[in-house]
């Protein structure tokens, strides 16, 4: 073979294996989306609406969320109000027509503006317990089906007997990824102290970090069982990630911050923990590993955006890359806008 002949009979060698690996790597590609490990994507909102005069701009993120064909669901971090508001019936009504207008499935975990500080005489001095049992009736009508105008099944706490009023616990999967959604809330976690507080309000806190505790611990369990590909666990509190073990603001989540720390580096995928409270944008690596110091890589946090800043993330998940989750923000342009005088 002359050396031309060979040159060309190796350039056309090496043009055929690229075909075959692209042709591979595309079928590749194709085979795992259809054995359920294709690319999708959600919206992730919270604390929002705060106040009458921005429900104009959470229409406009409700617009923008329906107009856009490739979400799967929304998830709400909770807190639903601000925390100087009436937690009136009227309220929980308005939010749940609101919500219904989502055309896509919509998860909501409680929020602590919602029940726990409905005690506070501008939120009508209503008692935090019975505020959190109407929240249920009104907001998680049918057990194991999210709102939205779109249902979803979804599994839920409900069904466990030792934690059955805990219809707000839920969990579902995707294309191999995990999604739980659990009732932590600020406020310490509901242990804040009120005029009026009984030991119901104690036993309730107790009872609920057990449940906590329980789904978070039952999730990672499954996610293994099943060689999920990542994790996302949905609360409203900001726990402290970054502060001091046995700090004050830590005080009724150190128990459930340790099994999250626990379950997340025995999991080694990637895991993000989705929570609102702060009404701080941020996606970061807060939690360190309380034995070696060390930062815990696989873990990130994602804060969403709230209050006056009336936007949205949007979360893409494709479970053939490393990371998993991508968290991009969409900025809802009216919203920037002053709202116009009627």
């Amino acid at each position: 073979m002359s050396k031309l002949n060979y040159r060309f009979f190796l350039k056309l060698s090496v043009a055929a294996c690229c075909a075959v690996f692209g042709q591979t790597a595309i079928a590749a590609s194709e085979h795992n989306a259809a054995q359920g490990y294709g690319k999708f994507e959600f919206a992730l909102i919270g604390d929002v609406p705060y106040k009458e005069a921005d429900y104009w701009k959470v229409d406009n993120v409700i617009a923008e969320i329906n107009a856009n064909n490739q979400l799967k669901w929304v998830l709400h971090a909770g807190d639903i109000k601000n925390g100087s508001t009436l937690c009136s019936d009227e309220m929980f009504e308005d939010r749940l027509q609101r919500f219904q207008r989502f055309t896509i499935p919509f998860i909501l975990t409680p929020g602590d503006n919602e029940w726990t500080d409905c005690h506070r005489s501008n939120n009508g001095s209503y008692q935090p317990l019975e505020r959190l049992n109407r929240l249920r009736e009104l907001l998680y009508p049918v057990p194991g089906e999210t709102l939205g105008q779109k249902t979803m099944a979804v599994e839920t706490q409900a069904n466990d007997p030792d934690y059955s009023e805990f219809v707000e616990n839920t969990r579902w999967m995707e294309q191999h990824v995990m999604f739980a959604a659990v009732h932590i809330v600020g406020s310490n976690n509901a242990l804040a102290n009120f005029s009026g507080r009984t030991s119901a309000d104690d036993a309730e806190v107790a009872h609920r970090i057990d449940a906590a505790r329980a789904w978070i611990k039952e999730t990672f369990a499954k996610a293994k069982a099943e060689d999920v590909r990542g994790v996302l666990l949905l609360f409203q509190a900001n726990p402290g990630f970054e502060l001091a073990k046995g700090s004050n603001e830590r005080k009724g989540f150190e128990e459930i911050l340790a099994d999250l720390e626990q379950e997340s580096v025995e999991f080694k995928k990637p895991v993000i923990f989705a929570h609102g409270d702060s009404h701080y944008v941020r996606i970061d690596k807060p939690m360190k590993g309380s034995i070696s110091n060390r930062r815990i890589e696989n873990v990130t946090r994602v804060e969403t955006f709230g209050a006056d800043d009336v936007h949205w993330l949007r979360v893409a998940v494709d479970p053939n890359s490393q990371e998993v989750f991508s968290v991009h923000q969409e900025i809802v342009d009216k919203n920037l806008e002053q709202h116009p005088l009627p």
